[in-house]
């Protein structure tokens, strides 16, 4: 995806004038008196009437106006006192409380005809925290860790169920016309820690944040039971109030313990609730095969959790043994399972089973930049690749079966040192192939019903960024991604930077692909398209930060790099090590991140986090040439210590 020259440098112009500009309006605010357009206090985040995920405390965002060229003497955000950046943006990091909750912002101007205040006040919702229910009465609040959906399972599988409720009581449950009173037990109480302190924060996980009444219980689907679109019904009762009243009359328990209140509840307190989803053991309408539709489906551990493969390419097969909600449980092996999205894949008619295929031969064949991996079989199988080291890569297929005699090796191939099959259990095949220098990348693909693993050598004269095909993806597009205290948009603030790396990496002899030279929309799988599209060297996607509610962005804050993949780990490091000693901003962590970007596996691909935007000081440096020059050398620097440094231990 090309476009003139010329427009390049008219679009650059004209967003580097619009910033410098608002720079400059600003800096003549501070010196001369002009008559204000707008005197209102301006919140870029929260949104009003927004739902706020916080423990404790979030931040708020936004600018003041210029009133006779000056900011106000004072800036306070419910009654606490909040620092102003010199072009008029704050961040603040209040305490906030549980339900409706509002921020009221005053700012107070000392003007030449005297004092005056602005106010504005923004209105939150601040989700109550699970608390634990006391023995005042007998409640069930419902599903603990529900499904995803419905639920079809097989002889074998087990039906885990839970829920919430009066704490210290007696529970168990039932599926009518299949199971009785199966016994439920309370768990210890648990932290409900929030995920984006843990990942993005300090790992400050409150240990007062516990939560009780959580009753769990599980059933073992047998051979004989057949059911469909059935319920679980929840049953909770009074504990055995002897042993409480014992205790009590002999003085291990105390008037003000909670579990007393059992002994004044009626002996008829018995609470009763069905689960929110429908459960079927040894469906009829299972075991079905499923083919999957095209070739960007992923099969997942669970629904809507970590990938067990990616790219499974468009006809391979599988069979479903059962379901969950909108996902199919996929059975690859007699002890491998994983799950589809139903939307992704298509039945079967009745009677097609997927292919079983004996493995005869492996043969490797070079070409100019890669070695492909061949394996003749009968059909499309379902298959997962893992890196487990740098020079090791594991591929797994299933439904296929072992009569390896021959593995051939082209003799001119350096890359290749070794491979091994293996038949780990019945129907899943395994080859391991070690390398002789580190991986760069590879693909994976099926020709007819050969499967082909095409691993890639580096580049060309390695050490030098000259003719390097290189893929600069600036961040977000329409969608403005994050936006900064005076309402500098991510989009503007990566596309910048993304032009003066582009501009730097070609005077260093690099052949540079844009996603984006403009504001135009390109959708996020678009991306790593044009790369395959282009058979990029590297892949860099430039961005700039934020924080989820509620983690402090005063102590959570820096450069930050992402990869995916093990054989991009390196170019991340790189990177990141130029980025934090050129810029001086913090070190906010190198991440594993499942981001669609950084998942292809041809070639190193991260994805560059290079400063906060919700911090005013930091937004204000982005809009300056000189900090985005100075990011665009240190990304540079960091592409060329990767690609120096690669293959040395």
């Amino acid at each position: 995806m090309r476009f003139s020259r010329n427009i390049f440098k008219i679009n650059f112009f004209l967003i580097t004038l619009t910033v410098l500009l608002s720079a400059a309006m600003s800096a003549v605010a501070e010196v001369a008196d002009t008559q204000d357009s707008v005197e209102k206090i301006v919140i870029i985040y929260p949104k009003p009437e927004q739902t706020v995920t916080a423990v404790d405390s979030t931040f708020i965002l936004g600018n003041v106006p210029f009133l006779q060229g000056r900011l106000p003497e004072r800036l306070l955000i419910n009654g606490q006192p909040v620092p102003l950046h010199q072009q008029g943006g704050f961040l603040a990091f209040v305490q906030v409380t549980p339900g409706k909750f509002i921020f009221s912002i005053e700012a107070r101007y000392q003007l030449t005809e005297g004092r005056k205040i602005l106010t504005a006040d923004l209105p939150v919702y601040v989700p109550l925290p699970a608390v634990t229910i006391e023995p005042d009465s007998i409640v069930i609040l419902g599903d603990y860790l529900r499904p995803a959906g419905d639920l079809a399972l097989v002889s074998g599988e087990r039906l885990r169920v839970g829920f919430r409720g009066t704490t210290g009581c007696r529970a168990w449950f039932s599926v009518p016309g299949v199971v009785d009173s199966v016994p439920m037990a309370e768990t210890a109480p648990r932290t409900q820690a929030y995920w984006g302190e843990s990942v993005f924060g300090a790992d400050n996980v409150p240990d007062s944040v516990k939560l009780g009444g959580v009753y769990s219980g599980f059933y073992d689907v047998p051979d004989s039971i057949t059911a469909t679109n059935a319920y679980v019904q929840y049953h909770l009762t009074l504990p055995d109030r002897g042993p409480i009243l014992v205790k009590f009359l002999s003085g291990q328990l105390t008037a003000d313990d909670p579990s007393i209140k059992f002994l004044f509840l009626p002996e008829s307190s018995h609470a009763k609730q069905i689960s929110g989803y429908r459960v079927s053991f040894n469906n009829p309408n299972f075991p079905i095969t499923v083919r999957f539709k095209d070739s960007v489906q992923t099969i997942r551990h669970g629904p809507r959790r970590g990938y067990f493969s990616i790219f499974q390419p468009e006809g391979v097969t599988a069979v479903a043994i059962g379901e969950e909600g909108n996902w199919y449980k996929l059975r690859l092996s007699p002890t491998q399972f994983a799950y589809a999205a139903k939307s992704a894949v298509e039945v079967l008619p009745d009677g097609i089973l997927p292919p079983k295929s004996l493995l005869r031969s492996i043969r490797t064949r070079l070409d100019s930049s890669s070695v492909t991996v061949s394996f003749p079989l009968a059909g499309k199988h379902a298959f997962r690749i893992r890196e487990e080291d740098r020079r090791r890569l594991v591929v797994e297929l299933f439904g296929v079966t072992t009569d390896t005699d021959w593995i051939r090796y082209d003799f001119s191939d350096s890359l290749v040192d070794l491979a091994v099959w293996s038949q780990p259990e019945p129907e899943m095949y395994r080859l391991t192939l070690d390398f002789n220098i580190d991986l760069w990348g590879y693909d994976s693909y099926y020709l007819g019903s050969t499967f082909n693993v095409r691993v890639n050598y580096p580049p060309p004269k390695l050490r030098s960024l000259k003719g390097k095909r290189i893929v600069i993806d600036p961040g977000h597009s329409s969608d403005p991604g994050s936006i900064g205290p005076t309402g500098l948009t991510e989009a503007e603030a990566n596309l910048m930077i993304s032009l003066r790396l582009r501009d730097r990496l070609e005077s260093k002899g690099a052949t540079v692909i844009m996603t984006r030279e403009d504001d135009s929309h390109v959708p996020l799988y678009d991306r790593p398209a044009i790369s395959k599209q282009v058979d990029a060297d590297l892949f860099v996607s430039v961005h700039n930060n934020a924080l989820p509610d509620g983690v402090n962005p005063f102590v959570n804050n820096g450069v930050s790099a992402y990869y995916y993949h093990p054989h991009s780990i390196d170019l991340a490091r790189s990177i990141h090590r130029q980025m934090v000693k050129a810029t001086g901003l913090k070190d906010h962590g190198l991440f594993h991140g499942n981001l669609a970007v950084n998942r292809p596996t041809q070639y190193p691909a991260v994805l560059i986090e290079c400063a906060f935007m919700i911090i005013p000081e930091q937004e204000a440096k982005l809009k300056t040439e000189k900090f985005q020059k100075k990011i665009a050398k240190a990304i540079t620097k960091g592409i060329e210590e990767f690609l120096k440094e690669f293959g040395h231990d």
